[in-house]
């Protein structure tokens, strides 16, 4: 019930937890979380400079109990700061959260925040490996993308003790416009936005910038929020392609690690390409290019993923129309007094049908928006050893399914023809047939003419030395 005349409904600005003051903040998109501004010294005897901390948490500290444990929590890890040396910095900010362990016991998570240096830091050996993901061989200097990160990722969670500097503003203008460039003139661009989001991003950057930097303007945490976010994606970009290092990625399709032999010969590949009209070959060609160390550059997975759906979806109409053949061919006469051609188009409408109920299931099953999603899919599909050449096999499939409901049409439709013992249609169809195979001949010899002669050069050259 609402009392009489209440018409204050806002949240409190100060909760007095005793031996901390909180201040409650509002994240942009929305959750509830709390700031406490704490003085201290680098060393106990206070005959050094003054070091201000922020602690940041997203426990409910208006609960007495969650707000004693957080209270003990602070106090115990900057007496450990304080006494270690590691409070360097004038400014420093701590964050600190609440878990329940197996006994049921509230137990704090923390990390420390160096602003200046854009790093975090513990009072422990911390084991770092959840920060790289899937990027190995990190090095100490490589370390500190990861870190920059991190930080960004703390600005964008605690946006409400951050300062948009002319300094912060060139570096990421700089960023946007280097990537934006990159993407216009180079197909293998490291950028982890397209073209038009760059440009977008752009546009927010200089409009922010013409809002913080007037004289009476206030620096809302949703300013903050954009560029921190921003921020962690080009930084994350430059950690996951060695920025700074020897061998650095330049490249979308480049690898920063040594290749496996084995996926030079790929005899899997080379197997289906026999059946299925050499569609794996140009897959796993797609798929090596986004699929590489590991991860997937946003961009050319849209493009990459576009791409196939466009295929599937011309594939389903190909189908469709196939299926509408086969079924209208079986209701003619002619055919059913022969055996061969029913039989034969009874392949192909399952072919075709086949392909239709592929083509959908991969497109429900294969459509990831999110980047993270896009990364834990290809994890998940190419775990194994052919992991990527089983992947390639399936995405032909619609593919080789029509085309091979092309080819027994082809097929019944030539036994119809030629299974009729009237001459004349044997002499004026048999050149017409002919004429059609080396047109349909023609462009698979041209696509695939230097393969087959190469096969051919080496099948006669192992005859050759045998003999």
């Amino acid at each position: 019930m609402i009392p009489a005349g209440q018409k204050d409904f806002s949240i409190p600005d100060r909760i007095d937890a005793g031996d901390l003051i909180w201040d409650c903040q509002i994240h942009p998109h929305g959750t509830l979380y709390f700031s406490s501004e704490q003085v201290i010294w680098k060393d106990p005897e206070m005959e050094t400079t003054m070091v201000e901390i922020t602690v940041f948490t997203d426990a409910d500290v208006r609960n007495q109990s969650n707000s004693d444990v957080i209270a003990s929590c602070v106090r115990m890890l900057l007496d450990q700061a304080q006494i270690a040396g590691h409070l360097e910095d004038t400014l420093t900010e701590l964050t600190v959260d609440l878990s329940t362990n197996t006994r049921g016991e509230l137990e704090c998570k923390y990390y420390f925040v160096a602003p200046d240096r854009r790093a975090l830091f513990w009072e422990e050996g911390f084991e770092a490996m959840n920060l790289f993901g899937e990027v190995k061989g990190v090095t100490n200097g490589h370390i500190k993308y990861a870190m920059e990160a991190e930080y960004w990722m703390h600005r964008e969670l605690y946006p409400n003790d951050c300062e948009i500097t002319p300094e912060l503003y060139r570096e990421l203008q700089a960023m946007i416009l280097h990537a934006y460039t990159d993407t216009i003139f180079s197909e293998a661009s490291l950028a982890p936005f397209d073209t038009d989001e760059l440009q977008r991003a752009l546009n927010i950057v200089d409009y922010l910038n013409g809002i913080v930097n007037k004289p009476d303007s206030i620096i809302n945490d949703q300013y903050i929020w954009a560029y921190a976010r921003l921020m962690r994606m080009f930084t994350r970009a430059r950690f996951s392609n060695f920025y700074g290092e020897i061998g650095a990625r330049l490249g979308t399709d480049h690898t920063v690690y040594a290749e496996d032999s084995y996926l030079e010969k790929r005899p899997l590949v080379k197997l289906f390409n026999l059946v299925m009209f050499g569609s794996p070959s140009s897959h796993v060609r797609k798929i090596d290019s986004v699929w590489v160390d590991q991860s997937v550059n946003r961009p050319r997975w849209k493009t990459f993923m576009n791409g196939l759906t466009n295929e599937w979806s011309g594939l389903a109409i190909y189908s469709t129309v196939m299926l509408a053949v086969d079924i209208s061919f079986l209701a003619v006469p002619a055919i059913s007094e022969r055996l061969s051609a029913q039989i034969t188009l009874y392949i192909s409408s399952l072919c075709s049908v086949a392909s239709l109920v592929v083509s959908a299931l991969l497109a429900q099953s294969s459509h990831q928006d999110s980047i993270d999603q896009a990364t834990a899919f290809m994890t998940r599909m190419t775990r194994s050893l052919h992991g990527k050449e089983n992947l390639a096999i399936i995405f032909s499939l619609p593919y080789a399914l029509v085309i091979w409901g092309m080819v027994f049409f082809f097929l019944a439709l030539s036994l119809a023809i030629f299974l009729s013992a009237n001459v004349t249609t044997w002499c004026i169809v048999g050149p017409a047939w002919l004429l059609v195979i080396g047109f349909i001949g023609w462009p698979v010899w041209t696509a695939r003419g230097p393969q087959i002669g190469q096969l051919v050069s080496s099948l006669w050259i192992r005859r050759k030395l045998v003999t």
